[in-house]
């Protein structure tokens, strides 16, 4: 999304501009991270033009950020001084939008700005957990386990988008092909048989009926399903931009039939491992939990989570907080109980979280295994139907002919 902002720097002077984020919340933090104090924030309407289109378009895959985090290690931990290491960086890096913003932070850095602060400046690549676990890392001297414990979480980030994109796209190319056949059939096969039994003086059953309109309507009238589809993505789009439409469909998520528990158990996971991380790295609870509620990436995950965040502000442990809250498994209420008491609470977050890795590893495959059936089934139940109104008035046709013949 894009917001306009106005802004005072410490001169007291105005500073107006536009960035890239995900919220008006993540621009006031990088206004802030340059020092500036942010007056006005508002999100600009959509455009459709070719700028808006290629703003979209900037925002880095976490393949991407995956390999540069790596090289960044590799580099920092070679000894290869700051200035040098974000050149070669920029060079190395294969999206254009990413190269120009590291680029860029090699010189804000030369300037003087603090590494994290720099990084700050583009939260479209960077999001709040990356910039506060370098700044974290910068001030206590630790860049390099900073480093490390970014790639762990990437590398794990990276692991389960993976598997689900790969679980899910034999769904999606036989899905595919199917209505690319039926849409092929509706537009050139059935207007042939429409025209075929146009010829006899038969009622054609009802499934024929709908087949041969479907098809009629199709022929003439094939932009309006285009413009309805158009129009429905747009508005699809333009809701799930709000907060109140990303937090209707993020609910949606949690409520579907098996994807919602498997969901569940993705948030779970995500949330054991970025918490383990952050806090392990000496960030405060409350921020840790703040920032992971919106690492998360669902809204309504991310409000069960504020409200942990306020009753552990309040003196509430961690689990007490999580105890009554639906969208945290059992298992990590427990283990989060044990690690407050044995003193160890990343260690049983981690533990937890990599056995969830493990339950949707178990799931996917599952899930892969069950879709598959259920798709030959359903294809073949269509197909069957399909077959059934082209064919059906061949019976009523013999019976004309036979009685002809007999008269």
């Amino acid at each position: 999304m894009i917001f306009t902002y106005k802004a005072r720097n410490d001169a007291g002077g105005l500073v107006t501009g536009e960035m890239d984020a995900k919220s008006a919340v993540a621009v006031k933090y990088a206004l802030s991270e340059q020092g500036l104090l942010p007056t006005s924030v508002v999100k600009k309407g959509i455009t459709l033009s070719f700028a808006s289109l290629r703003r979209m378009r900037k925002k880095v895959r976490t393949r991407d950020l995956l390999a540069m985090t790596r090289q960044f290690y590799a580099l920092f931990r070679a000894g290869v001084n700051m200035d040098r290491l974000l050149s070669t960086l920029a060079k190395q890096a294969s999206d254009e939008h990413m190269k120009a913003a590291l680029e860029q932070i090699r010189r804000d850095v030369s300037s003087g700005t603090s590494l994290a602060s720099a990084f700050a400046k583009h939260p479209q690549y960077f999001n709040e957990l990356y910039i506060n676990m370098l700044s974290v890392g910068e001030q206590t001297g630790v860049l390099e386990q900073a480093l490390v414990k970014l790639v762990q979480v990437l590398e794990k980030e990276h692991k389960l988008i993976a598997n689900i994109r790969s679980a899910t796209l034999y769904p999606k190319i036989v899905i595919f092909v199917f209505i690319c056949v039926v849409t092929l059939m509706l537009v050139y096969v059935i207007p042939r048989f429409a025209d075929f039994y146009a010829g006899f003086d038969a009622k054609l059953p009802l499934p024929t009926r709908i087949l041969i309109g479907a098809s009629n309507f199709i022929a003439a009238y094939w932009y309006i399903p285009i413009i309805a589809g158009i129009i429905l993505f747009i508005a699809y789009r333009k809701f799930a931009a709000t907060e109140k439409g990303r937090f209707v469909f993020d609910r949606i998520r949690y409520m579907t039939p098996v994807f919602g528990n498997l969901n569940m158990l993705v948030a779970n996971a995500r949330f054991g491992h970025l918490v383990a991380a952050m806090y392990k790295s000496g960030i405060q609870l409350s921020k840790t939990l703040e920032i992971v509620g919106r690492a998360i990436g669902n809204k309504f995950f991310e409000r069960e989570v504020q409200k942990v965040n306020d009753a552990v502000s309040k003196g509430s442990s961690l689990a007490a907080a999580m105890e009554n809250k639906k969208l945290f498994a059992g298992l990590l209420v427990e283990s989060v109980a044990v690690g407050e008491e044995t003193g160890s609470l990343d260690d049983m977050l981690e533990n937890t979280a990599q056995f969830f890795d493990e339950e949707i590893d178990s799931i996917l495959d599952q899930l892969t295994t069950l879709i598959e059936p259920l798709l030959l089934v359903g294809i073949f139940g269509m197909v069957g139907l399909l077959a059934l109104a082209i064919f059906l008035p061949w019976w009523n046709i013999t019976r004309l002919v036979l009685q002809g013949s007999g008269g």
